[in-house]
């Protein structure tokens, strides 16, 4: 199993999530810091960082290095670009 560790500006965007969207990052990075080379993750940008949904509406960014799976990006998918609202 690898070990998960935030970039700054990963950690930033996770601790904005509100808490049961924190719950489910959480519980989708156990299961990737399984296998994080899963078939279902994508490489960007070459082969450096890869690119996974853990759980609905939720992408995250990241690098393996040896043992550690360092989070580089969280976001959120499913906020529509303009507000209905407005």
């Amino acid at each position: 199993m690898y070990q998960v560790e935030f970039t700054e500006r990963a950690a930033a965007q996770r601790d904005a999530l509100p808490e049961s969207r924190r719950k489910r990052l959480e519980r989708g990075l156990l299961k990737l810091a399984e296998d994080p080379f899963t078939p279902v993750s994508q490489a960007v940008s070459g082969e450096d960082i890869r690119v996974v949904s853990v759980a609905s509406g939720l992408t995250v960014g990241y690098m393996v290095h040896r043992a550690f799976l360092i989070l580089v990006s969280v976001a959120i998918l499913d906020q529509s670009l303009i507000d209905d609202d407005a």
